[in-house]
Formats: C-alpha cells, sequence, structure tokens
C-alpha cells in the first residue's frame, strides 16, 4: 500500500475519532505544540474549521429566515391597510344607501300618501 493511501486512511480513522470529542477537547489538540502529530492537530483544526463553517451558513439562514418574516410583516401589514380601506368605502356605500332609503320613504309619505286621501 502506497504512503499516501495509507495517510488517508489515518486521516479518516482520526476524523471519525475526532468526530465525537467536543469542541474544548479539539482545541486542546489543535492547539498543543507538543505530544501530537501534525496530522492529528490537521485533523482537529479541519474538523474545528468545518464547525465553524457550518455555524456561519446556520448564522446566515436565520438571518435570511428574519429578512423574509420582516418583509411578511410589511406585506401583511400593507393588506390590512388594503382591508381597512375596503370596509370604509362599504360602510359608506351602505350609509349612502340607508340615506337614500330614508329620504325614499319621506317621499313617499308625503307626496304619494296625501294624494290617496
Amino acid at each position: 500500500m502506497s504512503r499516501s493511501k495509507q495517510a488517508l486512511q489515518k486521516y479518516d480513522r482520526l476524523l471519525e475519532e475526532y468526530n465525537q470529542m467536543s469542541g474544548d477537547e479539539l482545541s486542546k489538540i489543535a492547539n498543543s505544540e507538543g505530544g501530537h502529530t501534525e496530522l492529528e492537530v490537521k485533523v482537529a483544526s479541519d474538523i474545528l474549521q468545518s464547525d465553524m463553517e457550518k455555524n456561519n451558513k446556520n448564522s446566515k439562514q436565520v438571518q435570511q429566515v428574519r429578512e423574509n418574516q420582516k418583509e411578511s410583516k410589511e406585506d401583511l401589514l400593507i393588506n390590512i391597510g388594503k382591508d381597512i380601506h375596503s370596509i370604509k368605502n362599504m360602510m359608506v356605500f351602505f350609509v349612502v344607501l340607508t340615506i337614500l332609503g330614508l329620504l325614499a320613504r319621506v317621499y313617499w309619505l308625503f307626496a304619494i300618501i296625501p294624494e290617496l286621501f
């Protein structure tokens, strides 16, 4: 087996082992000067780097969701304003219709009924 395959297998084995460790343990391995091989330090650093990238990606997704919610709130307020405007127009229509009905009733009482008597 070639050296690169052996190194890759060792890297994969360390990766599986170190993935189960906490961030503090990985930081100690990545920052320690002695006692750890270059490969161990590289694996720990790679895991910490990928965790930071995941956190950055998650924070960007959270920020995007918040922006979408903010836009949704603005759209909701605009729609509520349109609904209130529509309700106002309907109320004006029914008030005018009621007034016209009352005027028609008054006209009927004073104009048509006296002629019958």
